[in-house]
């Protein structure tokens, strides 16, 4: 009998056993013959589940956030729902830095690469924000869209301070408490706001 692969399941093995060496090599300086030889396989079943190393990296970018979509929302489930919610953010990217960093560092060096050569990122992005904004309105409790980006983007920010260095990064839990108080002001007025304006799309 032929061997019966589940190749969503595969596609997946693969992901999770490059990810390592992703992180030690870097994206622009791992060849194909290198990821092909520490995955075991050969370039032609690599294609097969992946059209290039750019394809395969934009993969695993995908399984990382839908890892961590998962995780985060694990992590406030049992929180009360409110601002208090909001306070939380801070001691979530505190205790996880290090994971944040190395994953955006990786994403970012793609993202250069993608741009040196003239290609288009903004399918790649434009679904990684509309998660991260969608589950940032589930767990926080806001409603209006402005205020679920708004907070993406101070996320954003945070990472791109601890990435080039992190000098002048404000202090998270001081800033995650206003936020916490101001937040669900905007979020109530905006969404007075929305209800009377057509929806708002980020540029």
């Amino acid at each position: 009998m032929p061997k019966v692969v589940d190749h969503h399941a595969y596609r997946l093995e693969l992901l999770e056993r490059a990810a390592p060496l992703f992180v030690e090599v870097g994206f622009e300086s791992l060849t194909t013959r290198q990821l092909c030889r520490h995955l075991g396989v050969s370039t032609g079943t690599l294609y097969h589940y992946f059209p290039s190393k750019e394809k395969f990296f934009e993969a695993l970018a995908h399984h990382w956030m839908a890892q961590d979509l998962s995780w985060v929302r694990e992590c406030f489930e049992n929180l009360p729902a409110g601002p208090q919610r909001i306070a939380e953010v801070a001691g979530l990217l505190q205790s996880h830095r290090g994971k944040f960093n190395t994953q955006n560092h990786l994403v970012l060096q793609f993202c250069q690469h993608q741009q040196q050569l003239g290609n288009d990122l903004t399918e790649f992005w434009d679904g990684i924000y509309q998660a991260w904004a969608e589950l940032t309105r589930e767990v926080l409790g806001l409603r209006s869209t402005f205020a679920g980006l708004l907070l993406c983007q101070v996320v954003d920010g945070v990472f791109m301070q601890w990435i080039q260095g992190g000098g002048g990064c404000p202090d998270l839990h001081f800033l995650f408490q206003r936020l916490a108080r101001w937040l669900p002001l905007i979020d109530a007025e905006e969404l007075r706001f929305e209800e009377a304006s057509p929806p708002l799309r980020p540029d």
